[in-house]
């Protein structure tokens, strides 16, 4: 799956992404790390939100209105990312797919470059995007969230109904 932030090529396993979503009104707690755009909750839980401008270090980009979200998992939570397009879901043969120097990223998350259009997009691995301490401090994050949403009885960003 083939998408862009801050007018760079990206891409995700299409097994990782379990759905698209239309940005939809984020929560802005002001302990919330700077990559963390916002928090919404989505099926009962608090799912943050990653800037992957932010997280790489590219250029700042800000949501726009109709920002589509890439809905994936992280160590078994629910975790969006942030992405400016979405271009395609397409297959890509072994063949065409080029290795990446792992330890020149962050973390090892980009694992191979594909062909995209007159370019390439950097395929990466959402599993990797985290270090364990940001991870551990991004679930401390999210189960304070969800413990705070559910006390106030917070809307469904889904179904905009009351979580049971």
């Amino acid at each position: 799956m083939i998408f862009s932030v801050s007018g760079r090529a990206l891409a995700l396993p299409a097994e990782s992404v379990r759905r698209f979503l239309p940005l939809p009104r984020l929560d802005r707690p002001p302990a919330a790390p700077a990559v963390v755009a916002g928090l919404f909750r989505y099926q009962g839980r608090a799912v943050p939100v990653l800037r992957l401008d932010l997280l790489f270090g590219f250029e700042a980009a800000p949501p726009e209105l109709y920002a589509p979200l890439l809905l994936t998992d992280w160590d078994d939570r629910p975790l969006a990312l942030l992405a400016e397009r979405v271009f395609n879901i397409l297959p890509v043969p072994d063949a065409e797919r080029t290795p990446t120097d792992t330890g020149l990223t962050f973390n090892g998350c980009a694992v191979a470059t594909i062909p995209h259009g007159t370019g390439t997009a950097t395929v990466i691995d959402p599993t990797r995007l985290l270090t364990e301490a940001e991870g551990r401090l991004l679930a401390a994050f999210q189960a304070m969230a969800d413990e705070r949403l559910a006390r106030l009885g917070a809307p469904d960003s889904e179904t905009g109904e009351e979580a049971r």
